[in-house]
C-alpha cells in the first residue's frame, strides 16, 4: 500500500531542542553533585523521564531517594522550559506544510511531556497534525511499540500506510516494533547509531523524494 501518513518525532526531528534537554539534566545533577554526559541523554532519547532518570543516576554516581524523583523530574522540566530556545530545523515547517497540502496525514509522536510540547509548538503549528501523542498519553515509552501503535490506530490506517521519521535508536526500535517503516535522520547522532531504519535522510526535505517514489 502507498504511504498515507507520516509519523514524526518532535525533539531532534522537527525542532532542535535536545541540547537544552541535556543542559536541564546537567543542571539538576550538578545541584546534587553529579555529572552526566550528553551522549547518554541522546542515546536514551525516547524513554520517559522516569525511565531515563535511574540510568543518569547510575552514570552520575549519586543517589536520589525514590520519594524525591518526581519533584526532580518536574523541576528539570520547568528548568528546560525556562532555558530552551526553540528553533525549527531548516525546511521543517515547509516540509510539514507541503505534506499537509499534498493530502498526507501527519502525526506527532513525542516522548516529551505535553507542557514541553505546547511550549515548543504554537497552536497553528499543532493544527498541522491529525494525531498528537505525548509521553503523557502512553502506558509504555519508546522502544516499546505503544507510541506508534497507538498513533497508527488513532489514524485508522494499516501498518504499510505509515512511515515513521526518527532521529534516535529507541525511536527507530519503537517504530519497527510497531511494524512500521522508519526513516532515520542523523540530526543528533551519527548514522552508526541509527541501525535498523529502512531509509536514511540527510535533511528532512529528503522525505519528499522518498514519498515521491510511492514507497509501499
Amino acid at each position: 500500500m502507498p504511504v498515507k501518513a507520516i509519523l514524526f518525532d518532535l525533539d531532534g526531528v522537527i525542532v532542535d531542542t535536545l541540547h537544552f534537554h541535556f543542559l536541564a539534566w546537567q543542571e539538576m545533577f550538578n545541584r546534587w553533585g553529579g555529572e552526566v554526559r550528553e551522549l547518554t541523554v541522546l542515546i536514551h532519547e525516547g524513554r520517559s523521564s522516569r525511565e531515563i532518570l535511574p540510568i543518569l543516576i547510575k552514570e552520575a554516581g549519586i543517589e536520589i531517594p525514590e520519594e524525591q524523583r518526581h519533584d526532580f523530574i518536574e523541576t528539570k522540566r520547568a528548568y528546560y522550559r525556562s532555558i530552551v530556545d526553540v528553533q525549527f530545523y531548516p525546511g521543517a515547517k515547509a516540509v510539514l506544510k507541503k505534506l499537509n497540502k499534498e493530502g498526507y496525514r501527519l502525526a506527532l509522536v513525542t516522548a516529551c511531556a505535553k507542557k514541553n510540547m505546547n511550549h515548543a509548538l504554537s497552536e497553528n503549528e499543532l493544527k498541522l497534525f491529525d494525531v498528537i501523542i505525548t509521553g503523557d498519553d502512553i502506558p509504555r515509552a519508546k522502544p516499546n511499540p505503544d507510541p506508534y501503535d497507538i498513533t497508527r490506530k488513532k489514524l485508522g490506517l494499516e501498518r504499510d500506510e505509515c512511515l515513521v521519521v526518527e532521529n534516535a535508536p529507541l525511536g527507530i526500535e519503537s517504530g519497527k516494533n510497531a511494524g512500521l517503516k522508519v526513516a532515520a535522520i542523523a540530526t543528533t547522532l551519527p548514522r552508526e547509531y541509527l541501525k535498523g531504519a529502512d531509509y536514511y535522510l540527510e535533511t528532512l526535505e529528503d522525505i519528499v523524494s522518498i514519498l515521491s517514489k510511492n514507497i509501499s
